[in-house]
């Protein structure tokens, strides 16, 4: 391995480090699923990038947050469940490395139709708690020469087992903090 390479390698997992302690510093949903965003396009050098939460009743996946320039017009698009590459690593619990999305069979075209963005390579990996999948994290055209590497799907993993494990207690915490007023409501009357 080159040494320059291995000085990536050394600043990338540092960096994943610093971020990882930024994802456990908020219980704020919102304000942590647009950090994971935003630190998951820093990390993974790409254009743009976006988290989709399952919505558990219907199937399909909600994408909760989007950076760059397509973010404004496909937050809350709605992709159905099992479509895209998105339902497929949601249904098979795997990371999808793909170079090509417009020869993938998998690709789900609507949402560069809506928003007049072109997906030209991709690295999405599953977003898993508990041995449940919640969501997928995508990071979108790389911004350097050549699609993502086997190495960028290893950080995209690293980064979204920390992601997962942060929403989750985001939830947990938002849901405590609900019976506690539900709670303290009941005694007033």
């Amino acid at each position: 391995m080159p040494a320059e390479e291995s000085r990536d390698e050394v600043k990338a997992l540092k960096r994943l480090m610093e971020i990882t302690a930024s994802l456990n510093s908020t219980f704020h949903l919102e304000e942590l699923l647009q950090l994971i965003m935003s630190s998951t396009t820093e990390l993974l050098r790409a254009e743009t990038s976006s988290l989709l939460l399952l919505d558990e009743e219907s199937g399909d996946l909600v994408v909760r947050v989007a950076t760059g320039e397509p973010g404004r017009e496909v937050e809350r698009r709605r992709v159905p469940g099992g479509s895209g590459i998105a339902g497929w690593v949601v249904e098979h619990g795997e990371v999808a490395l793909v170079d090509d999305a417009k020869t993938d069979e998998r690709f789900y075209s609507l949402i560069d139709h809506v928003s007049g963005f072109e997906t030209r390579s991709m690295v999405a990996v599953p977003l898993r708690v508990r041995d449940r999948v919640i969501g997928v994290v995508e990071a979108i055209n790389k911004t350097e020469d050549g699609g993502f590497t086997p190495s960028d799907a290893e950080l995209a993993i690293a980064l979204s087992n920390q992601a997962a494990i942060a929403i989750d207690n985001a939830r947990l915490y938002a849901s405590l903090a609900d019976a506690v007023v539900t709670s303290r409501m009941s005694y007033r009357f």
